[in-house]
């Protein structure tokens, strides 16, 4: 019994040690140039693009001519108000779990270069501006709910060229841990919340 004991709490050491590594989200984009996306967990990695990409082929494709499906018999009004009540106790206990999984994906790494450039020399200080308080604004409100770091952003106009250029750059991490404790948070409110509308339900 005591090896047994030994080994179950040797799979739940290593259980809670892998749940301890985080995923690491990278994002980049450049002007001209392939973008990248990807999650990455240990060696495992997952190209956000291709998926992305392969999704939209998928749809883009016409579906095949299915018979229409006989009609849906209406569902009696005590039914819809039960699938109704399920769906308010589930948007309510989402609330905690999805703050929960928001604070705890630190973004380590922000990083922006962009070069404004038109045909016009004016139009170009216009759009300076306009980029400027558009960046600028967007990080301001970013910070009340995201945990960012200090980015590094080079905004600069050139009057010599008629190209614009960007490169962009974030790399954030987020532990299964801290997802796997909102998924138990949001069920055991949901849970609770269901219990308490039937109870009040039935009174």
């Amino acid at each position: 019994m005591a090896i047994v004991g030994y080994v179950l709490l040797g799979i739940l050491v290593t259980v809670f040690l892998l749940l301890c590594i985080p995923v690491r989200l990278i994002l980049r984009y450049q002007t001209d140039k392939h973008p990248i996306g990807q999650l990455r967990w240990l060696f495992f990695r997952f190209n956000l693009i291709k998926a992305v990409q392969e999704k939209t082929k998928q749809t883009e494709q016409p579906a095949p001519k299915e018979k229409k499906p006989p009609p849906k018999k209406e569902k009696k009004p005590l039914e819809f108000s039960k699938l109704i009540g399920t769906v308010t106790d589930l948007l309510a206990s989402l609330k905690g779990g999805a703050a929960m999984i928001i604070r705890g994906f630190r973004i380590y790494r922000l990083r922006l270069t962009m070069v404004v450039a038109e045909e016009d020399a004016a139009q170009t200080a216009v759009n300076y501006g306009k980029c400027n308080a558009a960046i600028y604004s967007a990080y301001a409100l970013a910070t009340h709910f995201l945990n960012l770091c200090d980015p590094e952003i080079d905004i600069r106009p050139d009057f010599v060229s008629e190209k614009s250029f960007v490169d962009f750059e974030m790399r954030g991490r987020l532990l299964p841990i801290t997802v796997l404790i909102a998924a138990i948070r949001i069920f055991a409110s949901f849970l609770v919340k269901t219990i308490q509308r039937k109870k009040l339900q039935e009174e």
